[in-house]
């Protein structure tokens, strides 16, 4: 088997989750456990004995964190861009201060959640949510006749998707407005084509989007519980672990 073949399992770790898998390694685990730790920036390309990591992994919009020994390969995609100096990008051991020191530093965000007919908006300070706003506006999918009626009903559908890009605006202009000077990062999630429409439109959010940090969450419905979970995924880490090879 070349490494290319290695099987591996990802996941997904919460911030608190992903402290604890890096101070078991670095304090419980045997010594020896850890031999290399490697920072990674993006658009390196294919890594020498790494060649198993899958497309998401080395396209990871922060870089990597990988950590290898004898017994253990493990990616990390942190979510928050990792500072280390050229120089220190390659150790013997463990070396997990810069990555610890990226995921607990204290961030705000900015979220907009956006699909025709629901949306969230909020700002989460250091993974808590402290502001929030959710709402719906009903937008009509699909008209079956033809003609003038057709072409009426496109003129309306405009008029309908404007009226809900406003609203979301004022919402998050409302919300998000009082914290946009404390902003790391605006964070977007819904229905892309959607989403870029509403920054045309909305003067704030694209402000936000042209001076912030993106963070791009996948949403399905827009709503609270919606929002919660982005705000866990936006402090939260992929992982990659790679399988040990057969008769090990």
């Amino acid at each position: 088997m070349t490494t290319t073949d290695r099987s591996y399992r990802e996941r997904f770790l919460t911030r608190s989750r992903t402290l604890d898998y890096l101070r078991d390694l670095e304090y419980d685990s045997a010594p020896g456990v850890v031999t290399e730790t490697l920072y990674v920036p993006l658009g390196s390309g294919e890594i020498p004995g790494w060649e198993w990591l899958p497309p998401a992994a080395v396209r990871s919009s922060n870089g990597l964190v990988l950590l290898g020994g004898p017994t253990v390969q493990t990616a990390f995609g942190p979510p928050f861009p990792v500072d280390v100096d050229d120089g220190d990008r390659a150790s013997r051991g463990p070396h997990f201060s810069p990555f610890i020191a990226s995921l607990t530093r204290r961030r705000a965000i900015a979220f907009i959640l956006l699909r025709l007919g629901s949306y969230a908006v909020g700002v989460a300070d250091d993974g808590n949510l402290i502001a929030s706003k959710t709402g719906t506006r009903y937008v009509k999918g699909r008209h079956r006749a033809g003609g003038q009626s057709q072409r009426r009903f496109e003129r309306n559908r405009e008029v309908w998707i404007a009226r809900l890009y406003d609203q979301v605006c004022r919402t998050a202009s409302d919300r998000i407005g009082p914290f946009e000077d404390d902003l790391d990062a605006l964070a977007t999630g819904g229905d892309r084509h959607v989403i870029e429409g509403f920054m045309k439109r909305c003067g704030f959010a694209d402000r936000l989007q042209s001076r912030l940090r993106a963070i791009d969450v996948v949403v399905n419905r827009p709503g609270l519980k919606s929002l919660k979970q982005a705000v866990t995924k936006a402090w939260g880490c992929r992982i990659w672990e790679a399988d040990p090879p057969p008769g090990e």
